[in-house]
């Protein structure tokens, strides 16, 4: 009885220390998405810059190919950019989920902006609702992902601008949306900047040690 109760215990004990291996694996690839996402704070940074400059001269230039032609421009940057930064760079499997999740945002946004921009049926509020709406959800489903409470945050505040979209006048919707973007692309992306940079000192400080 007593050598059954052994086995069992160290059955037990196995199984314990397998879960907690697991669960370390898993938190051990959360943390290494979370990395991988935050040396992309700098595409951040340049669709917020790439929003602005669009939005500008589709207010002032009054020509349906702002839209095309400045989200042509970022994806052709964008796509040079990481190319380059990822060159002897092993990818992970959450990192290609998670890039997975903003290359589809980003094809489909692209697509169905152009297309209305084309035939001139890109109308500022539902133009706005859906890129707040789809935003939030590539924000939500990567901070879900990673377990980062401040990109859900930025689906959040993408949200509430998808929702005031369909309810706001124009002169307050430009406003809500420059703020979006100000807080949810240029912010968020020097904050990702900034821990990428912190990460990399550390990792210095510790090779040099």
């Amino acid at each position: 009885m007593r050598e059954w109760f052994r086995e069992a215990e160290m059955v037990e004990n196995f199984e314990r220390q397998e879960l907690n291996d697991r669960l370390s694996m898993i938190e051990s690839m959360i943390a290494e998405g979370r990395q991988a996402t935050e040396s992309w704070g700098w595409s951040f940074l340049l669709w917020g810059v790439a929003y602005y400059v669009a939005i500008g001269w589709s207010i002032w230039g009054r020509s349906n190919w702002a839209w095309p032609v400045t989200m042509t421009a970022a994806i052709v940057v964008t796509i040079a950019v990481a190319t380059h930064r990822r060159q002897g760079r092993p990818g992970t499997t959450l990192g290609r989920a998670i890039g997975a999740v903003w290359k589809s945002m980003g094809i489909s946004l692209s697509l169905l902006l152009m297309c209305l921009a084309i035939s001139g049926k890109l109308e500022p509020q539902s133009s706005v609702a859906i890129v707040g709406a789809i935003l939030g959800m590539a924000n939500a489903a990567s901070s879900m992902i990673l377990k980062w409470k401040m990109q859900f945050a930025c689906a959040l505040v993408w949200w509430a601008l998808a929702v005031f979209a369909c309810f706001g006048n124009v002169n307050a919707l430009t406003a809500a949306f420059l703020v979006a973007i100000f807080l949810c692309q240029i912010v968020f992306g020097i904050y990702a900047m900034v821990c990428e940079s912190r990460r990399r000192q550390l990792m210095q400080g510790a090779a040099n040690a």
